[in-house]
């Protein structure tokens, strides 16, 4: 977040101060937000009601039922997770050598978010069925 911040605040000193818009601060500061989604996105996992869902049904049937529904959904996470991460790997292996426009950054480096956000997001999951949610500290 701070990288995007001072990126931006660059972009609008060079363009508005100094009349000489910077070429690729703007390209760089939407990759940050890229990651920043993904990654962030991720270790929401930890936390419980970090995520948006539609709990109408859950709230009002047995225990039982509401444990089988908690684990599925943890399941699925899991398996949409890695099947995403597949995808990412397999979109590496596919645009290894392509850069970026204006940093001619290579793409790897903003595709491999596609990869780690996923792998982080099962580990959260597999740590909060073991050990429980992150408690807010408030």
């Amino acid at each position: 977040m701070a990288a995007i911040v001072l990126l931006t605040l660059a972009q609008v000193f060079f363009r508005y101060v100094l009349d000489r818009p910077l070429e690729w601060s703007e390209e760089l500061a939407r990759y940050c937000f890229v990651w920043l989604t993904f990654v962030g996105a991720a270790t929401l996992l930890r936390r419980r009601d970090s995520h948006p869902a539609v709990d109408s049904i859950h709230s009002h049937i047995a225990p039982g039922a509401q444990r089988f529904i908690q684990v599925t959904a943890r399941v699925l996470v899991i398996v949409c997770s890695l099947a995403i991460a597949t995808g990412a790997f397999r979109l590496i292996y596919l645009q290894w050598r392509q850069l970026s426009p204006a940093v001619e950054l290579p793409m790897v480096a903003v595709y491999a978010c596609l990869f780690v956000a996923p792998l982080l997001g099962v580990f959260w999951v597999l740590w909060t069925m073991r050990f429980g949610h992150v408690e807010d500290e408030a």
